[in-house]
């Protein structure tokens, strides 16, 4: 299997001939032969076990890992502190069908660290808690339309799996929006779904003038991590929250993916900006699947004492709990060191790549906001907003990301990678050399050097 004519990845696919193999087994049973479509790539790898900053896959081939499970593994693979508190919870009881301390000692920890908090609910998945946000939002504020942003990830229930990454930019009409469209080709677009373009004061301002009492909520990344990892000008979010608060609307804060991974009280504490309600869950527990909504005791006044219905029968379940609470405390204690460390190593592995940017001669941007990078190829600049990331080549990094397996990388093709705790100097050292040979086979087979 070839990326494309010009790169043939027969070295690569050699090199993995046990997972190949796998995936031969696994497409007669699962539709394209993945449970997840986010994990797909031109030459898969299946892997048998994790420790630290590493994965090791069915051939016994070592990776430094930069996909670090979408984003979960903020503590690395296996982190001793959060295995040891599962087993002594799988000794307890694995679900009880009813209330568990270990309930309130997270939601205590939450509230204790997100500025935002004041009651706590949990889920398993991130689109079920933007589900369940969406749901608060409406019931408390008795109206229907959301507002969300293009470009940005909110999970992939309907209906806010429209004009995400994997839909193309669009310009926007003459009232401001951006014409919805849904990101499985021939589904209806959703009709009470505004789609608006990011980091524009002055096309969000014009969206609440046309429906200002008929919004319930409008839903964002606080920063975009799902394409861009880029952040606001620096009056845009507090412009946002001001525009919900005068016009009665409620703003959610999706942070499952910046939630705990930028700071103990996620990007609200770090930007400055607190929301009315927040969407938690990947690295919160390490990789336990739990997730998390979050609000003060008015925006949540419809899930205390009013109409909505929070079910699920995983939801708090005790081991992802006990999870939680473990991987919270770990950073609560470790606060001081751990967050400038992945600073350091996210700064030290972005330069490095700038600098092979540079020796190459190549267009290869990189963001880096803390243990997070984007590598994009020849976006427009200043990348601001999603249709400038959007316009990036995605085809030579995806290339560029299956060659670097040869070289014992594990990084996802679409150029966004993850730090840990658990990743080191030396870890960074060996991404470099490896994306160094990656992209000169690229560019020679190419022939576009």
């Amino acid at each position: 299997m070839s990326l494309d004519d010009k790169l043939p990845l027969g070295h690569v696919e050699a090199l993995v001939p046990a997972s190949m193999a796998y995936m031969d087994r696994a497409r007669r049973v699962i539709p394209r032969g993945m449970t997840s479509r986010g994990r797909g790539r031109a030459v898969p790898v299946a892997f048998r076990r994790g420790r630290g900053a590493h994965l090791y896959d069915l051939d016994g081939r070592g990776y430094v890992d930069l996909v670090m499970a979408l984003g979960p593994l903020l503590l690395g693979h296996s982190p001793a502190a959060v295995i040891e508190a599962v087993r002594r919870q799988l000794a307890d009881g694995v679900q009880f069908g009813g209330q568990h301390v270990g309930e309130a000692q997270l939601a205590e920890l939450i509230v204790e660290h997100v500025p935002s908090a004041q009651k706590v609910l949990f889920s398993n998945t991130g689109s079920e808690a933007v589900q369940a946000a969406v749901r608060i939002a409406r019931a408390t504020t008795g109206r229907r339309l959301i507002v969300k942003f293009e470009g940005h990830y909110h999970g992939w229930i309907d209906p806010f799996f429209v004009n995400s990454p994997g839909v193309s930019a669009a310009a926007p009409a003459e009232n401001a929006l951006i014409p919805v469209a849904h990101n499985v080709a021939g589904q209806p677009a959703p009709t009470e779904v505004l789609v608006c373009p990011w980091n524009d004061v002055a096309a969000l301002e014009a969206v609440f003038a046309a429906h200002g009492t008929e919004i319930a909520a409008v839903i964002t990344e606080p920063i975009p991590f799902n394409l861009g990892t880029m952040l606001a000008d620096p009056a845009y979010l507090p412009a946002m929250r001001d525009l919900t608060r005068r016009n009665g609307a409620l703003l959610i804060f999706d942070e499952v993916v910046s939630g705990f991974r930028v700071g103990l009280g996620g990007a609200q504490a770090m930007l400055g900006v607190t929301p009315d309600l927040t969407t938690f869950a990947k690295a919160m527990a390490a990789g336990f699947p739990i997730a998390a909504i979050t609000g003060t005791d008015e925006a949540m006044a419809s899930a205390i004492d009013g109409p909505v219905f929070h079910g699920g029968t995983y939801n708090g379940t005790p081991l992802s709990v006990a999870a939680a609470i473990a991987t919270i405390d770990f950073l609560a204690d470790n606060a001081a060191t751990v967050y400038p460390h992945m600073q350091a190593l996210g700064e030290q592995l972005a330069e490095g790549l700038r600098a092979l940017a540079t020796k190459y001669t190549i267009p290869l941007v990189v963001n880096q906001i803390g243990s997070v990078l984007q590598l994009m190829w020849d976006p427009h600049l200043p990348v601001r907003a999603f249709a400038d990331a959007d316009a990036a080549d995605p085809a030579p990094l995806a290339a560029i990301g299956e060659l670097a397996l040869a070289g014992g990388v594990y990084a996802a093709p679409r150029g966004l990678m993850f730090l840990s705790t658990a990743h080191t100097g030396d870890d960074v050292h060996h991404v470099l050399g490896a994306y160094d040979v990656a992209i000169g086979t690229y560019l020679a087979q190419a022939d576009i050097g």
